[in-house]
């Protein structure tokens, strides 16, 4: 039986993650997961692609809002807060409107990247609508790349080590839900599924870019593990691993819960 081993929040999006026990399923994705995103002067969303040094800002949750880590300094971004100052944004082919957090806080990732970023985030303003080929054929997401959730195996993160000189982790691939799984790949066949009080449906596997060459202790790059994935995971130009997923019904997950199919 297939039973959460991990779950993973990443607040800002292309920052690390933080590992929780539990977590609030809803539409546009966990309870704050990517709600915050550093965006350039021309509201270009910013991430590992072009800033691979982004891996190296760690996160984690307090009472009052998220810690940003980096470098030896730390700065508090408050839940909630916003400057009511308004940033047209761009993530992909969405275009949405956002609100600033503080200039402080501008300030602060800015001194630390060496480029003029703003940090914002989403509010009550904030729509943004994935489209897919699968019924229901969209959905409500946050600032992730494409999808609300990211489920991955152990297994497959497994087999593809066996295959690679260097084993690499599993947070390479930024995961929502790291399943124990027995088989690899198992979770591309997974259609409806039930995790604790929340249900989900696997829309589709997910493509995979270059964020998963970046060490995410470190931040170097390589060609791996795309050019190992590529030789037995690679579809009409795209390399596959993991699987995205939309929610069916919000309610908690925890760690320990186990998946099953309705």
């Amino acid at each position: 039986m297939q039973k959460v081993k991990k779950i993973i929040v990443y607040p800002i999006k292309s920052l690390g993650g933080v590992e929780v026990e539990s977590a609030l399923a809803i539409v546009k994705g966990f309870k704050n997961d990517r709600r915050w995103m550093l965006v350039d002067s021309q509201g270009k969303f910013q991430t590992q692609r072009e800033l691979s040094k982004l891996a190296l800002f760690k996160t984690r949750f307090e009472k009052k809002g998220i810690v940003v880590s980096h470098n030896g300094q730390e700065i508090l971004v408050p839940f909630g807060l916003n400057s009511k100052v308004i940033r047209d944004v761009n993530v992909f082919e969405h275009n949405l409107k956002t609100q600033e957090v503080s200039s402080e806080i501008n300030k602060w990732f800015s001194n630390q990247l060496d480029k003029k970023v703003q940090l914002v985030t989403m509010t009550d303003i904030s729509d943004r609508v994935k489209s897919f080929k699968k019924p229901p054929h969209k959905t409500f997401v946050s600032l992730a790349d494409g999808y609300p959730y990211l489920i991955l195996g152990t297994a497959s993160v497994d087999n593809l080590n066996s295959k690679l000189d260097h084993q690499i982790e599993y947070d390479r691939f930024r995961t929502n839900i790291y399943l124990e799984t027995t088989d690899a790949h198992s979770e591309d066949d997974l259609e409806s599924i039930q995790i604790g009080g929340a249900q989900f449906k696997v829309i589709k596997p997910c493509a995979r870019c270059s964020v998963t060459t970046i060490n995410q202790q470190t931040s170097e790059t390589g060609k791996e593990p795309l050019k190992t994935l590529a030789s037995y995971r690679e579809i009409d130009n795209k390399i596959y691993f993991g699987a995205n997923m939309i929610l069916e019904r919000s309610g908690l997950v925890s760690v320990g819960d186990s998946v099953t199919s309705i």
